[in-house]
């Protein structure tokens, strides 16, 4: 069955059945207008929003359209947690083809309706559109943080220590399986699947966003790693007027992204840098500061590394080689829309 012969409204009104979640600070859901909500006392709102667009985030064929549908929503959620905030609302606009499957269409839905479950966010309205050549989902999320514990990319300062979340390069390298099916990869089938699950379903470091606000160490920067980590610390340095040194023997790997680029002669280094879609937490602090970030990650479960230091060299990141030599990383090796 297609979507032509259910109609835009009958299409917004099985969704609003599907709902999974509600929640308790909503004045006015889904079905007016606009939506209503009263914010906790003691916060500031919060607004993000991204869009996936078929062919260039994503390729049909290659995602299963329930994963697509939680992607979509975690990777804004990701955007909530490197501010240090909570997410609560969200708002999805389609735009799909009139000829569209309704089984791919449920499916879609069912995903993003079971990541807003899971991490307690009630869809209040969105647009439905008509988009005749490519499919595209888009997400407005609105959140909550603490006035006083809003953390952002600007305040980086020389003589911070660079932190990030997590292992990377691990969804750069699924996307990589997936794109090219080539029989020659060598690996376990283990590790390509936990590749290519890191691609298909970001965890939004939302645990430890809020392990870090609750504390009393310092955050003077935070973003979330989208776009590659050379993209995004320079994103950190252009905010800070401030300059970075990263360490390649400590940048964090997994034992699966391990494997895969030494079987396959892959440059791990080109994929963590280059690559994107890490969603893990790129952050930095004092080292006065340093002996306490660790352990504000056991509860969340997800180890925390200190990969570089800020330095008073604006605009210039540095990378300091497994032999010790120092190469200047390019901003341009992180992803940008307009030019990669």
């Amino acid at each position: 069955m297609a979507l032509k012969r259910l109609g835009e409204f009958g299409l917004i009104s099985r969704i609003r059945a599907r709902l999974k979640y509600r929640s308790g600070q909503t004045i006015l859901g889904m079905g007016d207008d606009c939506a209503a909500y009263k914010p906790a006392p003691g916060k500031c709102q919060i607004v993000t929003t991204d869009t996936l667009t078929e062919d260039v985030h994503f390729k049909k064929n290659l995602i299963p359209p329930e994963r697509l549908g939680y992607k979509a929503l975690a990777v804004n959620i990701s955007d909530i947690a490197a501010m240090g905030g909570t997410p609560r609302l969200a708002l999805l606009t389609l735009g799909i083809s009139a000829e569209s499957s309704l089984p791919y269409l449920n499916k879609l839905i069912d995903g993003f309706l079971d990541a807003c479950a899971q991490f307690k966010v009630e869809l209040v309205g969105g647009d439905t559109v008509s988009s005749p050549k490519s499919l595209f989902i888009s997400v407005t999320l609105i959140g909550e943080a603490p006035k006083n514990r809003l953390f952002t990319r600007h305040g980086a300062q020389p003589g911070n220590g660079v932190f990030v979340t997590g292992s990377l390069g691990n969804s750069a390298l699924g996307l990589k399986l997936l794109a090219k099916k080539k029989p020659a990869w060598k690996g376990s089938p283990k590790d390509v699947k936990f590749l290519i699950d890191a691609h298909f379903s970001p965890v939004p470091r939302l645990m430890e966003s809020k392990a870090l606000s609750r504390s009393t160490a310092k955050i003077t920067s935070m973003l979330d790693l989208s776009d590659g980590l050379a993209g995004d610390l320079t994103h950190i340095c252009q905010a800070g007027e401030v300059g970075a040194r990263l360490w390649e023997d400590r940048l964090p790997r997994s034992p699966a992204f391990i494997n895969i680029c030494a079987a396959n002669k892959l440059s791990s280094a080109e994929l963590i840098l280059s690559g994107g879609e890490d969603y893990e937490l790129l952050f930095t602090s004092p080292l006065k500061d340093a002996k306490k970030i660790p352990g504000l990650f056991k509860k969340a479960g997800s180890p925390v590394s200190q990969i570089g230091e800020i330095t008073a060299r604006p605009g210039k990141i540095v990378l300091v080689g497994n032999n010790g030599r120092e190469t200047i990383v390019s901003p341009s090796q992180g992803f940008d829309h307009f030019k990669s």
